[in-house]
């Protein structure tokens, strides 16, 4: 899924080592507004399996970007939570301006 929006700021970041395999790991969260009559937000996580995912993120924040994630639930003592997490993004071009010449 892609959403296109305002990146508005980096809520926090989680480092850990997991249990599993001992591999140190880190997840940053953000916050995108989606501009309207009554702006909506969506709080995302960026998990950094690549080398400065996270960064990249941090880079274009107080931009209009265009976010790909996807949606997934976890059950944790018999309560379930949604995870947004993001994957990809780019700076958001207009149409109009990609057609110039």
């Amino acid at each position: 899924m892609d959403v296109t929006g305002l990146l508005v700021k980096k809520l926090g970041e989680k480092t850990g080592v997991s249990p599993r395999n001992g591999n140190p790991w880190k997840v940053g969260e953000f916050l995108l507004e989606i501009p309207g009559n009554f702006p909506r937000h969506i709080n995302f996580q960026v998990r950094d399996g690549q080398v400065q995912r996270i960064a990249r993120f941090e880079q274009l924040i107080g931009k209009t970007v265009t976010v790909s994630f996807d949606i997934d639930a976890h059950e944790y003592q018999g309560k379930w939570f949604n995870e947004i997490g993001a994957w990809g993004i780019m700076e958001y071009v207009p149409q109009a301006q990609q057609n110039q010449p």
